[in-house]
């Protein structure tokens, strides 16, 4: 009823503008690891956006965007334990305990944004717009890292905890630096705000400076369960695999580490367009 209301009040007037626009922002991938939140990191946005006028002062758009988030997380120590199979098929306890642990997650989506936007008149216009964007994932990895990583191994039918052979998994194994891995985070949701000036050029070009929220409203954490943060390889046992913790269940706490992941970024945005 709004938007008929406009297009009512335009009396035909029709003008279409096509913008570039870059965003600095603060941003992160949003989750909370036992009562610890995630840290805000540096991000960017870049992309070029269509603007339908319904009238001198509304206007819909779209367009598409390229936006980078990172997440952080740091815990002090990490220990966990779990049932598994050694080499010779026989079962234990897999113990294990990380010291300075640290993962950094790393995201690119597409966004596809739809928004509203209002706009006084003049050369020199306030201007404040809202809307939607749909994101899908281009790329999202992780990579985690510990000062050192200790491992057991409980044989209960024994009543004997073992911390060696190295070979058979069990050990003090130090640093541990592991390269980055596929994430595998979902599509996204987010809720645009923005508000700022507008400057009008010479031939229908104009210039736009202002401030931006991009609040994620749908959880994008991994659809696939990992299982463990370390996870012990029986073909293998010197190869310790480890999971994010964004998709990993702690067993001591019966829990996932982290219960759900959203988006989160502000910060500048600058746009040029030309109308025509």
């Amino acid at each position: 009823m709004l938007v008929c209301g406009i297009i009512g009040s335009s009396h035909g007037q029709t003008k279409n503008e096509i913008s570039l626009y870059m965003q600095g922002s603060f941003s992160k991938l949003d989750y909370e690891v036992f009562q610890e939140n995630s840290d805000m990191e540096n991000g960017f946005g870049f992309g070029a956006g269509y603007s339908y006028y319904l009238s001198e002062n509304w206007s819909i758009g779209t367009g598409a965007e390229l936006q980078y988030f990172e997440g952080s997380a740091y815990l002090s120590s990490v220990e966990d334990v779990y049932s598994t199979l050694d080499m010779e098929g026989e079962e234990f306890e897999f113990r294990y305990q990380l010291k300075d642990f640290r993962e950094n997650q790393y995201a690119y989506y597409l966004n596809v944004p739809l928004k509203i936007q209002y706009e006084t008149g003049n050369i020199t216009r306030f201007y404040a717009a809202a809307g939607a964007k749909l994101g899908f994932e281009i790329q999202s990895e992780y990579e985690a890292s510990a000062s050192s990583l200790t491992t057991s191994g409980y044989y209960e039918q024994y009543d004997v905890e073992l911390s060696a052979p190295g070979f058979s998994g069990f050990g003090n194994f130090g640093p541990m630096n592991a390269s980055r891995l596929e994430l595998g985070l979902v599509t996204n949701l987010v809720l645009n705000m923005e508000a700022g000036v507008k400057f009008m050029l010479e031939n229908d070009r104009a210039f736009y400076m202002g401030l931006f929220l991009d609040y994620g409203l749908k959880d994008i954490k991994p659809e696939e369960n990992q299982g463990n943060l370390i996870a012990y390889n029986s073909e293998d046992p010197v190869d310790l695999m480890n999971g994010s913790m964004l998709s990993s269940i702690n067993n001591k706490s019966f829990n996932h580490y982290v219960d759900e992941v959203k988006t989160l970024a502000f910060g500048l945005k600058i746009q040029y367009a030309f109308q025509f």
